[in-house]
């Protein structure tokens, strides 16, 4: 199974956010082969002769369906894209913004990595989906956004059973706060992008299975290996 960024086939969705510019500057500089830069808006992409943007609507099947049909060769499959309200569960106006985090934070990785799989047992090749720690713990000023991520965390380990048995790594990474648009409001401590995507990849290259990142992520999952109640009250208090 693949376990090195060098001389792999990446595809990675949201290609435009901070963490996945961050995450492509990172697996250019530890050789990676060619990279499909996926977005739905690819006009701020630039390609390159190992970046490939490539148009893609992580909740159209018909556009999910294209990319896997051009990407053939991939070997890692990074379901980047995400969205975040910041909305906690009773205080949204309807179930909008509920629906949007379950479609593209959890129904979208789903969509790709089934779209991708028969490339990735071909190519013995890696899923790598990013979570959250809160996909751990809920934070209710943003329950709504932890809720979607908890499913996200659940269909990681469900597609593990199916997927390791047929050659293929599942590997989920959970950061702490990251200074991108998600976070802008919060005034608590935030890694850098570039922080991220370095021990993101680190805990790939080293044959992790759920990568915690940053000591916010690190920090929290050791309180829920102690005391998960005492950790879920601590951020229901805000």
């Amino acid at each position: 199974m693949s376990a090195t960024i060098k001389d792999s086939v990446v595809i990675i969705t949201g290609a435009a956010g901070a963490i996945a510019q961050a995450l492509i500057a990172e697996m250019r500089a530890r050789g990676a082969a060619r990279i499909y830069a996926a977005a739905r808006d690819v006009s701020a992409l630039t390609a390159s002769d190992k970046v490939v943007p490539l148009k893609l609507d992580v909740t159209s099947d018909a556009d999910t369906a294209a990319a896997a049909a051009l990407a053939s060769d991939v070997t890692l499959l990074i379901n980047n894209a995400g969205v975040n309200h910041n909305t906690s569960l009773l205080a949204a106006p309807d179930l909008s913004i509920a629906k949007e985090e379950i479609e593209i934070n959890y129904l979208a990785p789903l969509r790709l990595t089934r779209a991708f799989a028969p490339a990735l047992i071909k190519n013995h090749g890696a899923v790598l989906n990013l979570l959250t720690i809160l996909a751990r713990v809920n934070l209710p000023i943003m329950g709504s956004y932890c809720a979607s991520k908890a499913a996200a965390l659940s269909l990681t380990q469900g597609l593990r059973g199916e997927l390791a048995p047929k050659g293929v790594r599942i590997v989920g990474a959970l950061p702490g706060a990251v200074d991108t648009r998600m976070t802008a409001g919060l005034p608590i401590p935030k890694m850098t992008p570039a922080d991220a995507a370095k021990e993101i990849l680190d805990g790939f290259e080293a044959g992790e299975e759920d990568i915690y990142v940053g000591n916010m992520a690190k920090g929290l999952a050791a309180g829920l290996a102690q005391d998960h109640k005492a950790v879920e009250r601590q951020l229901a208090s805000g």
